[in-house]
């Protein structure tokens, strides 16, 4: 199985599509848009985190400058779901500054 079967996989899981909702509604996106961007977020992922740059201190950094707000929201909440795992990844996300903020 490829990585990214096993991202489309979890995708099936209702924990998914809970926090799924969530994410959706708080970011004010569109549910098929978020879900279509998971097909192809090993891709995205891998070919927009060369280097080192999206790490601090052992802690993945989701870059706002680096993925559209519906890869983001897919790879939040990815994030999220594996969080309750035995060895969780660290990570956390840099959100866009909205009017100068």
């Amino acid at each position: 199985m490829s990585i990214q079967q096993g991202l489309d996989k979890l995708a099936q899981l209702p924990e998914f599509t809970a926090v799924l909702h969530k994410e959706v509604e708080a970011r004010n996106l569109d549910f098929k848009d978020v879900m279509a961007c998971v097909g192809h977020l090993y891709e995205k992922v891998s070919n927009r985190t060369n280097g080192n740059d999206d790490t601090f201190n052992d802690s993945i950094i989701v870059r706002a400058t680096k993925f559209t707000d519906d890869e983001r929201a897919a790879l939040v909440i990815l994030l999220k779901l594996q969080g309750n795992w035995p060895y969780p990844l660290w990570w956390r996300e840099d959100k866009p500054c909205k009017g100068g903020e």
